[in-house]
């Protein structure tokens, strides 16, 4: 069995970063992992724009942060579940949130935080925040993943951007992590070769999808893509970051028929506690 996995994603502004994230998340859930993503953003919250229905459900990243001390209990109580997704586990701060709506949390909280949560699930999944200087708990996560997807897109801004923040992270406490560059989000008019050319050693493509951009306006990002061949190939994407993770495919053929409905149906917070469902 493979051990937990603390994962970050970072990138420019507008990357895809957060679809990409919960598109990713997903899919693991679909192998049975189970998942827990962090929106760190305090500055727009992702949390409540992206589970709307739910908006009023939701506890705030912010308020987790801000408890004495903290605990794996603490933890669950806070993360927002969904029924039609038993093993998703989502935290972020929630509508109404910004950045002076909590007191300032310490370095030892985020890693305290980071710590509790790979013990709480399979695979971790932080959207980091783009400007890392404003966001402690993504500086942490930075450091202590054990892999770091960073997302380019085709076009100048993102080529300032990694030329102002890359030597940010030249620091040594940040080299732990195997880092992995993609392209995301590639028109077919972009120029993707050139742009790889330039910055190098970029390892995944993720295409444009229109599909998925209307997925993401009208929050349905857990809504399956509809076929063609932009969709197979960022459903393509996603299963080599899977690959590259190190999370292998489960073979249901050798699964009992009553283990494959059980990877369908358990909460994978209930081995822990109790609490209500959402839909």
């Amino acid at each position: 069995m493979s051990s937990p996995k603390l994962i970050a994603m970072w990138g420019n502004p507008c990357s895809g970063k957060t679809t990409t994230t919960i598109k990713l998340a997903q899919a693991l859930a679909a192998r049975g992992k189970n998942v827990l993503v962090i929106f760190s953003d305090a500055l727009c919250p992702s949390l409540a724009s992206l589970f709307l229905q739910q908006a009023n459900q939701q506890q705030s990243l912010g308020e987790l942060l801000s408890l004495p001390t903290l605990t794996q209990e603490d933890i669950l109580r806070f993360a927002f579940t969904l029924n039609k997704q038993p093993h998703l586990a989502f935290l972020g701060y929630k509508k109404g949130d910004h950045a002076l709506s909590y007191a300032n949390y310490s370095r030892e909280q985020a890693i305290d935080l980071l710590t509790l949560t790979k013990h709480s699930a399979d695979v971790v999944l932080i959207d980091c925040t783009s400007y890392i200087s404003s966001d402690l708990l993504s500086t942490v996560a930075l450091e202590l993943a054990d892999h770091v997807f960073r997302f380019h897109t085709c076009d100048l801004k993102s080529l300032i951007f990694y030329a102002s923040y890359l030597p940010l992270l030249s620091d040594a406490r940040f080299q732990q992590a195997e880092t992995i560059p993609l392209l995301s989000n590639i028109k077919p008019e972009k120029d993707s070769q050139t742009y790889n050319q330039v910055v190098g050693g970029v390892q995944l493509q993720l295409p444009h999808v229109a599909a998925l951009e209307q997925q993401m306006l009208e929050a349905r990002l857990l809504d399956t893509l509809p076929a063609g061949k932009h969709a197979a190939d960022y459903q393509q994407g996603i299963t080599r970051m899977i690959e590259i993770i190190g999370i292998e495919q489960p073979n249901l053929s050798q699964t009992h028929p009553k283990t494959k409905k059980t990877l369908a149906i358990v909460r994978w917070f209930d081995r822990h506690m109790k609490r209500g469902d959402r839909t």
